[in-house]
């Protein structure tokens, strides 16, 4: 993959990740302790400074109540409207 399209799936990852999280109404620390992650992890996603694991991913979205291949279909969907 490339760098460019790395930043961009990358920065749709973070904003799915994001409205997920304000849609549910919660904060950082709430999902991460829901998830089972620090705190700080989730900021570094929200920054792209990391990025989940398969099962992160699926922490994430039992923490979020949705299923994982919905946030997944989200970030592909927005990174490709993102290129």
């Amino acid at each position: 993959m490339s760098s460019v399209r790395d930043k961009t799936i990358i920065s749709a990852f973070s904003q799915v990740l994001r409205e997920a999280r304000t849609e549910k109404g919660c904060s950082q620390e709430q999902l991460a302790y829901e998830a089972g992650v620090d705190r700080t992890f989730i900021s570094m996603l929200k920054t792209g400074k990391r990025q989940p694991t398969l099962s992160v991913i699926f922490a994430l979205a039992v923490a979020l109540n949705q299923r994982p291949e919905e946030i997944i279909a989200a970030t592909r969907k927005l990174s490709q409207s993102l290129r």
